[in-house]
């Protein structure tokens, strides 16, 4: 079995700074900025994954709605009864 490998200098586990009691900091201000950035720039496309998400299911929803009544207006004229003077030639 391998000997545990240590973490490098340059690894995100090393780089960051644990302050008791609080959360966990970057030692580098840059870094701190451009890790906010993209959690920042996640977010967004969530919240945009989740508006085109919702807005699929509303016009799904309304898709269905008038095949709904599409079914129901033809039902209704398919059992109608029919009168001899309006049957084609």
């Amino acid at each position: 079995m391998p000997a545990p490998r240590k973490p490098s200098p340059s690894s995100p586990a090393t780089s960051r700074r644990v302050t008791p009691g609080g959360p966990a900091t970057l030692k580098n201000p840059a870094l701190a900025a451009r890790v906010r950035q993209l959690a920042a720039q996640a977010e967004h496309r969530r919240a945009i994954a989740e508006f085109r998400a919702r807005r699929a299911a509303d016009q799904q929803a309304r898709t269905d709605a008038l095949l709904v009544e599409a079914i129901h207006a033809l039902a209704s004229l398919l059992s109608a009864p029919r009168n001899a003077g309006n049957r084609p030639a």
